[in-house]
């Protein structure tokens, strides 16, 4: 017999029952094959169904950069079986919005011998996506403009000079914040519309190790974000001066502040905290260029502020109350700074199936697929009765590598096989996912997922008899 799962005070109790969960087609009338058989999926026992405002549903999608070439029959060319593929299986699910990350393989001295149009390739990975599939399924696209704009290049160059005032951006620019403003407005102008909203940078308050022997854990200058947002805001508003007459294809997106880390930024070298996320987000406001953006135009340059808020270890926000208590920080934060009412975009929050924060011989259990329905289902509704968080993103819609052992990255609603590259093969990212994209695995989340959306889940339950 199969385990079910009722969580009770943030602790998984074992309960006998077996489900069968039969999905509902929600367009058409037609009745699908079961996506989730009692043999893939156990149902964690949940509180009552309660669905969240639809806009609200958004997840983190593998990025379409990481799915070019990789179909053998179609050499050179997206492959647009795997996307169609995952956009089916997230308008089944209830999926609004989904965030791709842009990505650029070129570094900011690149090879010269790159062709002139490598740039404009890069971005068309991206092409199939955002102009036929997620139109095709009603998604709304939040385009990630992180450092991988820059591929190749350390982000710490972007804290150094000098900062010259020749380029077309204005005052206090270097070579990594030129260049990178020149890609992501090439990335606006080749997709318009289509793209409802950008995030500027990622976790920028606590950047990776990028050489070995490095720092790690420190992170770019608040003035320097905010001098990068403020001008990209300018650009995409068409606020003079500008140095070209016509509108940037940014015009209608929404700005988002990229998605600062919770745990805040270190010096570098050590692990303590030397600035907490509240006391970054507040020097972004008290520096000159969002107090002269606000003096000249009676506003913020700023349309939302991005949040991860990951509690250190991953628990039920009722008993500790580790989600809201950060958001709960972030908001007095923004009250002192004078912008009270910015709603928050939470684009990224998730639960590896994966990890045992411990170890196998530690006393603390590790997380389970139940565990991960239980915060999803928690993440969710608590955040949207808040009434400050405009979209929440769940990292994410599939595995990635590696794929076992004590680092294995099994944050995935649903499990894609993948295997490592074998010699002469291109798997961008390090794994060859099935070229059809079909999950193997549907985790309970996945069926959590979906009735928040508000979408029909039919359930039934076979007790256990006794002999």
């Amino acid at each position: 017999m199969q385990a079910r799962y009722e969580v009770r005070h943030g602790r998984l109790m074992r309960r006998l029952g077996i489900i069968l969960a039969v999905w509902l087609a929600a367009a058409g009338g037609m009745m699908p094959a079961p996506l989730i058989s009692p043999a893939v999926a156990q149902e964690p026992s949940m509180p009552a169904p309660a669905s969240v405002p639809p806009d609200m549903m958004g997840i983190v999608i593998r990025d379409p950069w990481f799915d070019f070439d990789t179909n053998p029959a179609f050499p050179g060319q997206s492959n647009k079986t795997f996307q169609d593929r995952m956009g089916a299986v997230l308008a089944q699910m209830g999926v609004r919005w989904v965030r791709l990350d842009f990505r650029i393989a070129a570094p900011l001295d690149a090879d010269p011998r790159l062709p002139p149009d490598f740039i404009e390739r890069e971005i068309a990975r991206n092409d199939y996506f955002i102009n036929e599939v997620a139109p095709r399924y009603g998604f709304k696209v939040l385009g990630l403009l992180s450092f991988d704009l820059i591929q190749g290049t350390d982000a710490h160059v972007l804290n150094t000079g000098p900062f010259t005032e020749t380029s077309i951006y204005g005052g206090g620019v270097n070579r990594y914040m030129d260049e990178w403003l020149t890609r992501a407005l090439m990335i606006a102008d080749r997709y318009g519309e289509r793209v409802a909203a950008y995030q500027v940078l990622n976790e920028q308050n606590r950047l990776p190790q990028y050489l070995p022997g490095g720092p790690a854990g420190d992170g770019i200058e608040p003035v320097i974000v905010a001098r990068m947002v403020t001008k990209l805001y300018r650009f995409c508003r068409g606020i003079p001066p500008l140095p070209r007459p016509e509108r940037y294809g940014c015009a209608t997106a929404a700005i988002i502040l990229g998605g600062l880390h919770p745990r805040g930024a270190t010096d570098g070298w050590s692990d303590q905290t030397i600035l907490t996320d509240a006391d970054y987000l507040k020097q972004i406001y008290a520096s000159e260029p969002f107090q002269g953006f606000r003096d000249a135009n009676s506003r913020w340059p700023i349309d939302g502020i991005g949040y991860h808020p990951y509690p250190e270890e991953i628990r039920l926000s009722p008993n500790d109350a580790l989600v809201d208590r950060g958001l709960n920080r972030m908001r007095a934060a923004l009250v002192e700074a004078g912008d009270p009412n910015v709603p928050f975009w939470i684009t990224e929050i998730g639960y590896n199936v994966g990890f045992d924060v411990d170890g196998p011989r530690g006393p603390m259990p590790p997380q389970t697929e139940a565990g991960q329905a239980a915060f999803l289902h928690d993440v969710y509704v608590s955040l949207a009765a808040r009434g400050d968080v405009a979209r929440i993103f769940w990292f994410k819609y599939e595995d990635f590598p590696p794929a076992d052992g004590p680092n294995a990255q099994r944050w995935g609603l649903v499990r894609i096989p993948f295997r490592a590259p074998q010699p002469g093969e291109n798997c961008p990212g390090g794994a060859c996912y099935a070229v059809d994209g079909e999950p193997e695995r549907w985790r309970p989340a996945y069926l959590i997922y979906r009735e928040i959306a508000g979408l029909p889940v039919y359930r039934q339950h076979f007790p256990i008899m006794a002999r």
